[in-house]
């Protein structure tokens, strides 16, 4: 089963882009630490990369090692079933580890994402208010940093825990953002749809679960019969193909998925691989069963530059159990791999129907 998008996105390319060339540009041009780059950013004299606005992130605190960051638990977060898509705790943590590493970097140091590892704890809460991801860097040497954190919801309870590797380099051998000219924004504010409700805040309810199997929903979804979740049609991410043990995503880059370095955020491309890794699972589950994501490994290969193209992501199940199935994801970009991922789904088998 499989779709192709009718049409393509209407967006403002060129600006929005620039911004985040611009926001890697200023930091390097002025010669600063990682600390200081990025308090200056969040004073507002350097520009704010376009995925700031895309997230509506507010950061909490900072220092060396240690950052705190906000971000609305909107319902535009959600996935199917009505609560927090737990891919958006991946996107959350990796932009936190990213703040705590680059904060510890010197003068002429960068960093890139090496690995993110997320666990799940408990079933994601509903929208509303904030989640908070907390990251600290508690290991590193010229080469290497690993960061570890949390998501706490608006209690303070930890809703998913994580480790993250980097690379650490030399700014002279990284990338250098693309030639542009415009203007920061100073006066952007966030997405206006994050302080607005999804029109179907859960398109898959207890009884389409109960009478359909997942791969019947998922090609439901395809075909346009059931709406995608609110965080598919906030990001961009659909499925296009289906079939048992595998499911297909992909995403069109836009310019606001770019972060401070200039190249699509690794936050949305984890989300995007977790989206495929679990729908993969999903495919193979009966009529009355529940998936739950209990955990997610992105291993990032390399950098996808806003250019107008799909990533694409390709789950396929890697072992059916009864009550706990793994998932493999690779990730595409311009027709080469730029992540892969793996991903652990539990499985609530339907309760037996009741003896007459």
């Amino acid at each position: 089963m499989s779709r192709k998008r009718d049409e393509p996105f209407d967006i403002e390319t060129r600006s929005t882009v620039t911004q985040g060339n611009r926001a890697q540009a200023d930091v390097e041009d002025a010669g600063l630490s990682g600390l200081e780059a990025l308090r200056r950013i969040h004073a507002g004299q350097f520009a704010q990369p376009p995925i700031h606005y895309w997230s509506g992130r507010r950061l909490v605190a900072l220092q060396r090692g240690e950052a705190s960051i906000s971000m609305p638990a909107s319902g535009w977060f959600c996935g199917p079933k009505g609560r927090l898509h737990s891919g958006i705790f991946a996107f959350l943590l990796d932009m936190t580890h990213l703040y705590a590493v680059m904060s510890t970097l010197p003068v002429g140091t960068a960093c890139t994402t090496a690995e993110l590892s997320v666990t799940v704890l408990g079933e994601p809460p509903a929208s509303g208010a904030e989640i908070t991801g907390r990251s600290r860097v508690i290991y590193a040497d010229e080469r290497n940093a690993l960061a570890e954190g949390l998501v706490v919801d608006p209690a303070g309870q930890p809703v998913a825990h994580s480790t993250s590797r980097y690379f650490l380099f030399s700014s002279s051998t990284a990338i250098r953002p693309r030639p542009g000219g415009e203007p920061r924004n100073p006066t952007r504010s966030p997405d206006a749809r994050l302080r607005e409700s999804p029109p179907q805040i859960a398109p898959v309810g207890a009884e389409l679960l109960q009478r359909l199997s997942g791969l019947e929903i998922l090609a439901a979804q395809i075909r346009g019969d059931i709406p995608a979740a609110p965080i598919g049609q906030y990001a961009g991410i659909l499925p296009i193909e289906a079939d048992d043990g595998r499911a297909v995503f992909s995403l069109p880059v836009q310019p606001d998925l770019v972060q401070e370095l200039g190249t699509v955020f690794g936050g949305v491309i984890a989300l995007l691989a977790h989206s495929a890794s679990g729908a993969a699972v999903q495919t193979i589950a009966p009529a009355g069963t529940a998936f739950t994501a209990l955990d997610l490994k992105v291993n990032f290969l390399r950098p996808a530059h806003a250019e107008g193209e799909e990533l694409t992501a390709t789950g396929s199940v890697a072992h059916r159990g009864r009550r706990l199935s793994i998932a493999n994801a690779v990730v595409t970009y311009q027709g080469r791999r730029i992540a892969v991922a793996t991903g652990t789904t539990a499985l609530t088998p339907p309760n037996p129907m009741p003896s007459p």
